[in-house]
């Protein structure tokens, strides 16, 4: 989430109330450049500190959140210098995307320090400094790699602010000047709207310095709404939300990181595979017609003459092997002939192996993308008992053992339960397990996607809405066909989990997944 310095401010005056003699009770590790400071309230929240390089921020959180268990010597160094101390002061550089923390510390020896920590929260030279009373720099997340550096970041050196031009917006302000106060999102906003939508550059600078708002677009945290794109209104508490899903796809990626490559590893190969395999079937596709070059070389034999390249018959050009006879060469388009019939056969065998193989990956892909970190453990099975993969999952009678608690999602719409599954065994589980006969069963038409299952046999117009979309969201798709049948017209199809055939349905057309719909799915699928 990138911030501006504008926005940023306004943040700080937002949090700065609600953090100053506040104690935090424990840090942790949340990724390599993120941090949690917990602090001690009457409901539980947390500091976020995010240094990530491209969206570096901070912010109050109340979700729960994935943790490292490991640790480093820097926060080593946070635990000891801050931990159960009490932010006496928090102040933020006016003209810089800097923060710092004053925080007091009782040592057990009952001596009382005072320390700071500086977050610089600039994209691409983030960093966390420790600094003592008197701005002596303690440790530092990432140091100087010189000392020549103007701004330098090394263990015993004086921490010093520089100073930077004005960046306070005001209504003196021209478009040139904006530039380097706003981001380049807002900034390309603010152009838009003043040659397509002929504002003025005053009413958009008096829209940002009156705002009591924050806006989300793509990952950026706006003051004000966007003219030229869609984007969403927040406020500082649903940052937390946001937060806790880019924290938990990070979890994901890194905690399952060996599922994603091969994914990725296995879906390139194959496809690549495909492509080669085709063209093999095509060069012997052709050579299904050497019969017949066969046979017009024996009935033309009087037309050869030895050590020839090539022959004319009835205007085709038939190349020759000059150093074999013209029965030789017919046995040679007979015996390739043969060869390409064989062929054909078995590549025909590996061609559909291999689209039934990346069909598999390409669902697991797309299953990735949504899943919860339950779900994620469900797609490791699905891996396991395909043997791509090997886990100490136990089985019975060669069939995984789901634990008894095992559901799918579900969400509830105008008093019409809706379940669907992220992964291949909660679509079978709730498919043909959990649906009675006459529910209703829907599908995405012609590619991977959740079983949906209505639980009612008599859903409103909007449960089916709902369920329509749920299947066209979680298969990535905007727009399209969906099948619509009763669940006792879905039928397995043996051997393979999850996928299901039809004996009856009807199709529903949707043009266009409502946003309303979007961002409660996302909310539900980012539920842990």
């Amino acid at each position: 989430m990138a911030i501006s310095n504008f926005t940023l401010n306004r943040i700080y005056l937002d949090y700065k109330n609600k953090l100053e003699g506040v104690k935090i009770s424990k840090i942790v590790k949340i990724s390599d450049c993120d941090f949690s400071f917990i602090l001690f309230s009457n409901k539980q929240k947390s500091l976020i500190i995010s240094l990530s390089p491209l969206h570096p921020y901070f912010l109050i959180s109340s979700s729960y959140f994935k943790t490292l268990n490991e640790t480093n010597q820097f926060i080593s160094l946070l635990k000891k210098y801050f931990e159960n101390g009490i932010i006496v002061e928090m102040k933020k550089v006016p003209n810089d995307r800097i923060v710092i923390f004053k925080i007091k510390k009782i040592t057990p020896t009952y001596q009382t320090i005072i320390n700071s920590l500086i977050i610089e929260l600039i994209p691409h030279r983030t960093n966390a400094i420790i600094i003592d009373e008197n701005n002596v720099i303690i440790s530092a997340l990432k140091f100087s790699s010189s000392l020549d550096e103007k701004h330098l970041i090394a263990k015993g050196a004086h921490y010093s602010i520089s100073v930077n031009e004005d960046k306070c917006i005001s209504k003196l302000d021209t478009l040139e000047t904006l530039k380097n106060k706003i981001g380049i999102t807002l900034y390309k906003d603010i152009v838009y709207r003043i040659n397509k939508e002929n504002s003025s550059l005053e009413e958009i600078i008096e829209e940002i310095l009156t705002s009591k708002k924050y806006y989300l677009y793509n990952n950026d945290i706006l003051s004000i709404k966007l003219h030229s794109h869609h984007c969403q209104e927040i406020t500082l508490d649903k940052l937390s939300e946001i937060y806790k899903q880019i924290e938990t796809e990070k979890y994901k990626k890194d905690h399952f990181n060996m599922i994603y490559h091969l994914v990725t590893h296995k879906l390139t190969g194959l496809r690549n595979k495909l492509v080669n395999l085709e063209k093999d079937y095509q060069k012997n596709l052709l050579k299904k017609s050497y019969v017949d070059i066969g046979n017009l070389l024996f009935i033309n034999q009087s037309l050869y003459q030895k050590g020839s390249k090539e022959i004319n018959i009835a205007g085709q050009t038939i190349l020759l092997d000059e150093k074999l006879n013209l029965v030789e060469n017919a046995n040679r388009y007979f015996k390739q002939y043969q060869k390409s019939k064989v062929a054909l056969v078995e590549l025909s065998k590996q061609i559909e192996l291999t689209k039934n193989k990346i069909e598999f990956f390409e669902k697991i892909e797309n299953q990735i993308e949504f899943a919860t970190l339950k779900d994620m453990e469900d797609i490791i099975l699905e891996l396991s008992d395909n043997g791509y993969i090997k886990t100490n999952v136990k089985k019975k009678n060669s069939k995984i053992v789901l634990p008894k608690n095992y559901y799918p999602h579900y969400i509830t719409i105008e008093g019409d339960k809706i379940g669907f599954g992220l992964s291949s065994y909660q679509n079978d589980y709730l498919t043909f397990t959990l649906a009675r006969k006459d529910d209703y069963f829907l599908h995405i038409k012609d590619s991977h996607g959740p079983h949906v299952v209505i639980f009612s046999s008599t859903p409103s117009k909007e449960a089916i809405l709902f369920a329509c979309e749920i299947a066209l969201f979680f298969a990535k798709k905007e727009s399209g066909e969906v099948i619509l049948a009763d669940k006792k017209d879905v039928k397995k199809i043996p051997g393979k989990i999850g996928m299901v055939s039809f004996t009856n349905y009807q199709t529903i057309i949707i043009k266009q997944i409502r946003e309303q719909t979007k961002n409660k799915l996302l909310n539900l699928s980012n539920e842990d």
